[in-house]
Formats: structure tokens, sequence, C-alpha cells
């Protein structure tokens, strides 16, 4: 079992949620819609310094080892929400680990926050010549999906797919307000995280796990957010379909009554951890028995949110980089933005 180290306290991360978003500036060789067995991939419509600006990476100094892609949930900035919860723990086990930041929080258009993801897995597999494991949680879940579905030439790229509480077909979310019965702008990514959107119908409209990847989902029946967690759960993928790539993990199956909610999957719940460690440690994806079965329900959360020593310098950096991307500029709408061309075609296979 892991020595977890350095953690953020969950008062001080839910307040996170509402500061500044910023980014970290990289440099970048990626190209645009290269050419596939598949087909072409669609042209990235951001421009490549603002998507390599989105992009960080430690020491890549672990070459037997896939790299790790951290994708961020909504409100958030990924090194505000892994730089002292799975990166260190991660690094800790010997991966190296990159992490990935969109522009605005995450509340504008879905598609376009997809093409950080895209450009980052390109740019790290064009920088390292490694596969790459990605953990998502929340809306960070769907992109890498979205990512592969659409661009086919990164399925080769990608070994690993990692769901936290991701709510792949869409989240019970106030039905009055998007179906027009309340009129009230929102953030366009509201509407598309809904069931039914455009967005995520487009995004399940072939084949839920395209390529030769491992997907892991794993959810809680706690989530304030991503539901329904039955009977049929929206955070599953081809569930009810016996796949050996994919494991869909509801954490009270194996664990009765273990508290985990939406914030606490994706930041500092121990057995969730455990379990995301299996699959990228092993082939296929996570298995509950192989990461220790019932031994993991008794397993306190990853370390009782102690403040470190440079934690206040740490969040200085991340918020001090904002400019490198802007400062969160929300788009409020009254509906669904329309799909890009390239989503209402048949998906690639």
């Amino acid at each position: 079992m892991i020595r977890p180290t350095l953690q953020l306290s969950a008062a001080i991360f839910s307040c996170s949620l509402i500061a500044a978003c910023g980014g970290s500036s990289n440099t970048s060789t990626s190209g645009n819609s290269p050419s596939t067995a598949r087909g072409v991939d669609p042209v990235l419509e951001t421009d490549i310094a603002s998507l390599d600006a989105g992009l960080v990476c430690g020491e890549l100094s672990h070459p037997n080892t896939e790299v790790v892609l951290l994708v961020h949930g909504t409100f958030t900035h990924g090194e505000e929400q892994y730089n002292w919860s799975y990166k260190p723990l991660l690094e800790e086990q010997g991966y190296d680990v990159c992490i990935v930041t969109y522009p605005d929080r995450g509340l504008n258009d879905l598609q376009i926050s997809v093409e950080y993801v895209v450009n980052a897995v390109r740019k790290i597999h064009a920088d390292t010549g490694r596969k790459i494991d990605m953990i998502g949680h929340s809306q960070g879940a769907i992109h890498p999906r979205w990512a592969v579905s659409w661009w086919p030439s990164l399925r080769p790229m990608v070994d690993d797919i990692v769901s936290l509480a991701g709510p792949h077909h869409g989240t019970q979310m106030a039905p009055a307000i998007l179906n027009g019965t309340i009129p009230l702008a929102m953030p366009p990514a509201v509407y598309q995280m809904a069931q039914d959107s455009a967005f995520i119908n487009a995004l399940n409209s072939g084949d839920e796990t395209p390529g030769d990847i491992d997907y892991t989902n794993i959810y809680t029946m706690m989530d304030e957010l991503v539901q329904p967690y039955e009977p049929e759960p929206t955070a599953a993928l081809d569930f009810g379909v016996v796949n050996p790539r994919v494991s869909n993990t509801l954490i009270q199956d194996v664990c009765t009554g273990r508290i985990v909610e939406h914030v606490t999957i994706g930041l500092s719940d121990r057995f969730t951890f455990e379990l995301t460690l299996d699959a990228l440690s092993n082939t296929g994806p996570a298995n509950v028995e192989r990461a220790g079965g019932a031994e993991l329900c008794g397993l306190l959360p990853l370390p009782d949110q102690a403040i470190s020593a440079t934690l206040l310098e740490d969040f200085a950096t991340v918020f001090g980089s904002e400019a490198a991307q802007g400062f969160p500029d929300i788009q409020l709408a009254e509906a669904e933005p329309p799909l890009r061309d390239y989503a209402t075609k048949p998906m690639p296979q």
C-alpha cells in the first residue's frame, strides 16, 4: 500500500473552486489533424500556443511506465486540484505525471475544453514516445472519451482511461431550467452534461469504449451531482455487457456505507486511489479483488488533510500563472452550444 504525502484540506479545496483560473506554459511540437487509417482527425480550432499553456508536466524520468495525464473537474484548475493530491502520490509510486487545465474552469463549451486534452496527449506522446494513462474526475472523465472517440489517431497512444464520477450518460440536473420551463441563463457546460443533451448523445452514439484501451469507472451512490447510480448508472460504460477491457465499480457495492461524495472521490478517498493505482499497474482495467478486496474498506482517507508549509506558496504559483490562459470568462447561454460538424457525423470506427 502507498504512503500518502501532501494533501489539500477539503475546506480549502472547496474555497478554491470559486477562485480565478490559470495555466502553465510549455512549448509544443504537436501538429494538427494527422491522417490515420480511419481518416483525418478534426482540426483543432484553438491555437496551439493556448493549448500548450494548459499543459504542465513534472520530470519525465521513468521511461518504463506510461505517463499519467490528470484531467480536472468543473469549477477548478488542474494544478489546483492535483498538485497536492494525485500528483505527489503517483510520483511516489514511480509515475511521471502531467496535468492539463482548460480555460474558464470548464464552464464554457466542452468542445473547446476537450481540445486541450487532445493536444496534451499528442504532445506527451511526441515528446516521450510513451503511452498515456488518463485519470479524469467529474467533467474531466468525459473529455478523454470524447478525445479518443472523435480523434481516432489518439487511440494507440492511450493505455488506460480511469473515470472518477464521470457523467458519461449525463446527469439528472435542474430539468426545469434545462428544458426552458424556468428561463435562466446557464454556463454552456451545464447544458452539455445534462441527460439527453446533444453532447451526451453524440458521445454515446458509437462504441462507448473505442480502441485497445482499458476503461475503469468508479462511482458512488452518495454523489450529489452524477446521478443516477442505479438501475443503470450514468457513470458506467458498457453496463451489462461482458467486456474484459471495462470495469464498473460502485464503491458501496464493495464497502457498504462508505461515505464518499462527489469531491472526495476525486481528491481524498483512499479506496478510489488504490483501485486507480491497480488499473495503472496491471494489464486490463481495475480489479477490486486484485487491489485488495474487502481490505480496502478499512482504509482511511488519503491523509488527514494536513496543510503543508508550502501550501500557500503552491496556491500563489497556480494563481500567478493565470495570465498564461487568461482570467475566467464565463459565457452564459440559454441553450446548449451546437455540436461541431465532426460530431454530427458517424463516430470513427
